[in-house]
């Protein structure tokens, strides 16, 4: 249904924070509908990071829409939030 839009491609060794805690990064990050690109659905935003980190959590997103568009009376942007903790080893 919805494809993910990173691929790695840099020599750094960044992990994602969601993928590291869930697995799999957010079904979607982004959702719109304007004329250039209806029904614009994607994941766009990451939390990248490196070194001695443990992800402990991440902000738990829905997994489909919860409207037609964002923004919307209960989402102030078109981009979900998304938030992780980590523990410094």
């Amino acid at each position: 249904m919805y494809e993910i839009s990173y691929r790695p491609n840099s020599e750094r060794t960044l992990k994602s924070a969601y993928f590291e805690k869930n697995g799999a990064e957010p079904v979607y990050t982004n959702f719109r509908d304007v004329a250039k690109s209806p029904n614009f659905c994607e994941t766009l935003d990451y939390i990248f990071f490196q070194g001695n980190l443990i992800v402990e959590k991440v902000l738990e997103l829905p997994d489909q829409p919860l409207s037609e568009s964002y923004p919307d009376e209960t989402h102030a942007s078109d981009h979900l939030l998304i938030a992780a903790s980590f523990r410094l080893l």
